[in-house]
């Protein structure tokens, strides 16, 4: 039997796990540096227009905008900046809530905003969409638009590959003294 053109036993909620166009959306980056600075690319490669906040680095290809410009007005909020004492507070609950109802946010910088506030906005339907990496169980957990999981992005057959190549690089060069790759 078929109702309003689907069958009756057709279980799918297209409404309730519809996607987004992001073609034409507007995409936030904050922090450009080589990860926003990639995302940025990606984002303009699909269609989507990009505006950027960063304390230092520039991008002509794309619009610099304040940080609360970018909040209201971006469809995907990309926070890319590092975690360190500077940025542990650059996103307070007040920005939170100037981001639009419609918005996503992908949370690639981790600690630099309210991430329980951001659950609660998602779950309450003041904000459309959070994405983020989290624990090993947590996919499904959350109430809402939420997309939780593992923080296995990294973990690549090239990226392993990758690594390798720098420890191989790194040990060599200390073995003459040289020490090109410095982390602290």
């Amino acid at each position: 039997m078929i109702k309003d053109g689907f069958p009756l036993d057709f279980d799918k909620d297209f409404m309730k796990y519809r996607g987004v166009q992001l073609k034409g959306k507007t995409a936030g980056i904050i922090g450009l540096g080589h990860i926003g600075s990639a995302i940025a690319e990606a984002c303009n490669g699909i269609g989507m227009n990009v505006i950027y906040w960063s304390r230092s680095s520039t991008n002509e290809a794309y619009t610099r905008v304040a940080l609360n410009e970018l909040l209201a007005n971006a469809d995907v909020i990309f926070p890319t900046t590092l975690k360190n004492a500077e940025t542990l507070s650059l996103i307070t609950d007040e920005d939170l809530r100037t981001i639009k109802q419609s918005a996503m946010l992908v949370d690639i910088a981790h600690g630099i905003f309210n991430h329980e506030l951001v659950l609660d906005m998602v779950a309450s339907g003041r904000l459309y969409g959070y994405g983020f990496e989290g624990g090993p169980g947590e996919f499904g957990k959350f109430e809402g638009n939420v997309w939780s999981a593992p923080s296995y992005a990294w973990a690549t057959a090239e990226s392993m590959y990758n690594s390798v190549v720098l420890w191989i690089d790194t040990m060599i060069s200390a073995s003459r003294a040289e020490f090109p790759n410095r982390v602290n």
